[in-house]
């Protein structure tokens, strides 16, 4: 599967975090002042993206060999700028973005909302050290360890005819709706688990460390 990393400018990963993330990544890039935390990791990215208000002028010229893409465009955030940026270059299956929480709602709600926003063109999963959530939709497969906490939301429309497969709290022909239905704290009982939603689209949270 073809899939790019963009690590942003929110609360560092773990090196080991950063390293599983970028294991058979195709190209990494950085929003911003995601460069500052490259350049502690000793990573170098393809490109760094973004108004450049947050990068170190010491992490600019230690990148100075790394192109420098200053878009200053205040109506897109610098991870938003960083996904055009990589699907003008190349069809992406999935675009990985590290690193995108700093302690503020409004960032994780920024964030969320972009998965809504490219869910037609690119699947966006948004990891950090403790957790991983993308938007689904159909079958959907979770290879991960028995045991494992999964939540999952409606994600703006309810989904309809939502059932699961190897889950804890089973799930049948279930109608899940913002507000009124979720499941929060799953766990798997098998490897693989599965979601199967018939209509609409669901968020995943799969916690990786809890």
């Amino acid at each position: 599967m073809s899939f790019a990393v963009i690590l942003a400018n929110g609360t560092p990963a773990r090196p080991e975090t950063i390293a599983r993330v970028l294991q058979g990544a195709a190209s990494f890039v950085c929003a911003d002042g995601g460069a500052n935390t490259a350049r502690l990791a000793g990573l170098t990215p393809d490109a760094i993206i973004g108004d450049l208000d947050s990068v170190d002028p010491e992490t600019l010229k230690h990148f100075a060999h790394v192109p420098q893409i200053r878009d200053a465009d205040p109506e897109r955030t610098d991870t938003e700028k960083a996904i055009e940026w990589l699907r003008r270059r190349q069809t992406w299956e999935r675009i990985v973005v590290l690193s995108a929480t700093a302690g503020r709602l409004d960032h994780v709600l920024g964030h969320l909302s972009l998965l809504r926003r490219y869910a037609d063109r690119v699947t966006v999963v948004l990891e950090d050290d403790h957790v991983r959530s993308w938007l689904a939709r159909g079958d959907v497969e979770l290879d991960v360890p028995i045991g494992t906490i999964v939540s999952f939301f409606a994600a703006g429309a309810a989904a309809e005819g939502v059932t699961t497969e190897g889950l804890q709290y089973a799930l049948r022909d279930h109608r899940m709706e913002l507000g009124v239905q979720d499941s929060v704290s799953n766990v798997t009982t098998a490897r693989p688990a599965r979601i199967r939603v018939a209509t609409g689209e669901i968020l995943i949270v799969v916690v990786s460390r809890p």
